[in-house]
């Protein structure tokens, strides 16, 4: 059966990816898209992030934008589009999050986590939904210590308050008393969504995936494809740069055995839309095990070796224009220096797909350091004019 698919995040960099796929790559009958703004600015977003491909997508007649507001309840939805969606929908994907690890908790969950339950609370109207895919993150469990991270939920404390309880005791008071157990306030927001959405678990089946730090894409929607301010990477290293920090320092200061966990952003993808179509519920980890893992120091290693020397040597020079290298702002020291473990996302659930061959596939056919190198050297060109 061809599935009717709702979308949320569908402007977003994986929401495109998810997107392209749906739209180009599987039988999806219809793919309605739940977009913040206007239609047209749906669709500069989309020919700013691919614009090769998107009148294919939006040729192929399966998408169909609906406005609405994920943070108002009920998103604010047309009468008839509500309608429509509750008779038609069978997929449910959630992948709108704002990746912010600068916001207070408030804010995060504002942002991360009520989102999840307004959608979740629509979704028990749905009269043909088969499955609620949640895009979650890796941070969700972030609190544990070093060492393997299971595909399920692992609380803070044997006895801690229902998440309800806990919900609305940060709404109330802005606080938590579990705050300090989490690496950064969206963690926090993350493991509360995950608690709170398999609460309707008896309304409609769930499967939770988590990805780890998103990186460019191998293949779809191109090579590369994935804006720099969605590659958290980037987004860091770009920053540090722009502030006049010592991102060499900062580097050499990193524990260099810990695995810097990434994984291309089609092949997050990939893996939420073969669980969907297994119907898979519970949670599944999308993380470097899926692809290759890399130390710190390999991954170091790799990006010298493929950086060109005069944007290696500017980045050096980049951090002591003011006579001494600049340290991160305290948070962000923490947060690597401190914070940081680490940790082996096991993506066990998802070992049997790996050999699973076609674009929507996990099957690696291509040579990972080959891509890593593509990946270098366009972005040494981009950090070349940062420089």
């Amino acid at each position: 059966m061809e599935q009717v698919v709702l979308l949320t995040g569908g402007t977003g960099s994986l929401g495109s990816c998810l997107l392209y796929k749906l739209a180009l790559q599987l039988p999806a009958a219809k793919i309605y898209v739940l977009c913040r703004g206007t239609v047209n600015e749906a669709v500069q977003k989309w020919e700013f992030y691919m614009a090769e491909q998107i009148d294919d997508i939006l040729d192929s007649g399966k998408v169909h934008c609906i406005r609405g507001n994920l943070n108002r309840d009920g998103f604010g939805l047309d009468p008839d589009d509500l309608k429509r969606l509750q008779e038609e929908v069978t997929v449910v994907i959630h992948a709108a999050a704002d990746i912010s690890l600068a916001q207070s908790l408030p804010d995060s969950i504002q942002s991360d986590c009520l989102p999840v339950i307004r959608i979740a609370s629509l979704v028990q109207s749905f009269k043909a939904v088969k499955l609620f895919a949640h895009i979650s993150s890796t941070f969700a469990q972030m609190h544990l210590s070093a060492g393997v991270v299971p595909e399920r939920i692992v609380k803070v404390a044997d006895d801690e308050p229902p998440p309800q309880t806990q919900l609305a005791s940060i709404l109330r008071t802005g606080k938590s008393p579990y705050a300090h157990h989490f690496i950064t306030p969206y963690a926090q927001a993350k493991y509360l969504a995950e608690q709170l959405l398999m609460e309707y678990h008896d309304s409609f089946p769930i499967l939770i995936v988590r990805p780890s730090s998103i990186s460019p894409a191998v293949s779809d929607p191109f090579p590369q494809y994935g804006p720099d301010g969605a590659i958290p990477l980037h987004t860091f290293v770009t920053l540090a740069l722009a502030r006049g920090y010592d991102v060499l320092e900062i580097i050499n200061g990193l524990p260099q055995e810990f695995i810097l966990d990434e994984i291309p952003v089609d092949l997050v993808a990939n893996t939420c839309l073969l669980h969907v179509a297994a119907g898979t519920t519970g949670v599944v980890h999308a993380a470097a095990q899926l692809y290759e893992t890399l130390t710190v120091a390999e991954y170091v290693s790799r990006a010298r070796k493929y950086a060109p020397k005069d944007v290696v040597e500017r980045i050096a020079a980049n951090g002591t224009k003011q006579g001494q290298p600049r340290q991160l702002p305290l948070d962000f020291h923490g947060l690597l220096m401190e914070e940081w473990r680490d940790w082996i996302f096991d993506c066990q659930r998802s070992k049997h797909l790996k050999n699973t061959p076609g674009p929507i596939g996990l099957q690696c056919t291509h040579v990972c350091e080959e891509v890593f190198r593509e990946r270098v050297e366009r972005w040494s060109k981009r950090l070349g004019v940062l420089l």
